[in-house]
């Protein structure tokens, strides 16, 4: 076996959170159907899923989306089931769909803002389980299963909002107890955990005259991460070349907690 063939997604079928704008989801999406995968793109914006999807067509790939809110428990369940209708299986999961809720910067009013907690939970992680709940199940049928929940640096330093930081924290932990609690129906489980990356989500921060150049000290590699960056690592965990891992963190973040 050469080093490329364990890249190979043919034959495999990938559900993707998220995966509406320019972004994480997004990337890993167009890369995973790169390699060989049929991919199901989840987000909540119709217009930008079809425009993902028809630039997977175009480059020959296979794509199909559903518009919806991971948050909704059902929702999620006819997702997969719809995934599941058009492709035959479900393998892979990337599950990228979050939103960063009301910043720190607000003060004691917005880390303690009740709203703001149930909103980023529902997403952040609500999302997270409801489609490891119904997904694990197809995901378990071929001996090939691979679940990638995208958390952050906020899982393993307590910086910016609570909210945020508590649901990626939370990620964390599922990682280490589904790791193990699936491993025996051949699923693996593993988390990536960007640094600054430079998305839709994330822009405004990274281009902002003071704050933009402050955060790039902090990171050894003296650039952000792009959303193609992290792709790769998703690749990685997706494919057999991580045959071997679950259970673990990937970090990807220029060096930042080293």
């Amino acid at each position: 076996m050469n080093g490329t063939e364990r890249f190979d997604l043919t034959g495999r079928v990938a559900l993707i959170t998220g995966a509406s704008s320019h972004g994480i989801g997004n990337d890993a999406a167009k890369l995973l159907a790169a390699n060989g995968a049929k991919v199901f793109l989840v987000a909540r914006r119709e217009e930008q899923l079809q425009v993902a999807c028809d630039e997977i067509r175009a480059a020959g790939g296979e794509a199909s989306y559903r518009a919806m809110d991971v948050s909704d428990e059902m929702e999620c369940k006819v997702a997969v089931e719809q995934c599941v209708a058009e492709f035959g299986r479900l393998d892979i999961m990337v599950l990228s769909a979050g939103i960063s809720g009301l910043s720190a910067s607000g003060g004691m009013d917005a880390i303690f803002d009740t709203d703001n907690w149930r909103k980023v939970q529902a997403i952040n992680l609500d999302g997270v389980f409801w489609m490891m709940k119904y997904g694990h199940v197809e995901c378990a049928k071929h001996g090939v299963g691979s679940i990638i929940p995208v958390s952050s640096l906020a899982a393993w330093h307590a910086d910016g909002a609570a909210a945020y930081t508590a649901t990626k924290g939370a990620i964390r932990a599922l990682t280490h107890y589904f790791g193990k609690m699936l491993a025996p129906m051949k699923i693996r489980v593993n988390s990536i955990y960007p640094g600054m990356i430079d998305t839709d989500m994330t822009h405004g921060a990274c281009a902002h005259e003071q704050y933009g150049p402050m955060m790039l000290k902090s990171i050894p590699l003296g650039r952000f991460g792009t959303p193609e960056d992290m792709a790769y690592g998703i690749l990685f965990l997706a494919s057999d070349a991580s045959d071997f891992m679950t259970g673990q963190h990937l970090v990807m973040d220029g060096g930042a907690l080293a």
